[in-house]
């Protein structure tokens, strides 16, 4: 295979690889921010269970808090509620970290086929452009970049 082939496949597999991230950060995201909440400042205030919305803890309570009067519980209504809301948030927590831990062995398996099928100087070069690749990401998010290139896109208002 020549040089500009190789290249060519190289590219092709590093995008696959960053879409099959992509995806996954996406599917994923909604579980991690289920158990300990958007990062902070993120997201608009106010809207529940959004970003920048309250925890699901307080969420409840505050929803439980609301509607108790307006919908007559009785107090062991309002307990067996609080109980259930309590035994998802851990079993959605328990199935985060089973998603999480799949998610990781699965990573790893890949990597280990591609070191399989890429000779050391190959794999080299694929692991340089995958790390370029994320450094060019967090540069387009506001987090800095690689000195000395020009940023992609629009730059900042006038």
């Amino acid at each position: 295979m020549n040089s500009t082939s190789a290249r060519l496949w190289v590219g092709l597999f590093v995008l696959v690889v960053f879409i099959a991230g992509l995806g996954a950060g996406v599917a994923v995201r909604p579980l991690i921010w289920m158990n300990s909440g958007p990062p902070a400042g993120f997201g608009r205030p106010g809207l529940a269970g959004r970003p920048g919305g309250p925890p699901p803890a307080r969420m409840t309570e505050r929803l439980l808090d609301r509607i108790a009067a307006d919908i007559d519980l009785t107090a062991e209504q309002d307990q067996q509620l609080r109980e259930v809301f309590e035994t998802r948030r851990q079993r959605l927590r328990e199935i985060n970290d089973e998603v999480r831990a799949r998610f990781e062995t699965e990573q790893e398996q890949m990597n280990d086929d591609i070191a399989a099928i890429l000779t050391p100087d190959q794999m080299e070069i694929f692991e340089n452009e995958i790390v370029r690749m994320r450094q060019d990401r967090r540069g387009r998010r506001g987090r800095g970049g690689r000195p000395g290139l020009p940023r992609r896109g629009p730059g900042p208002p006038g």
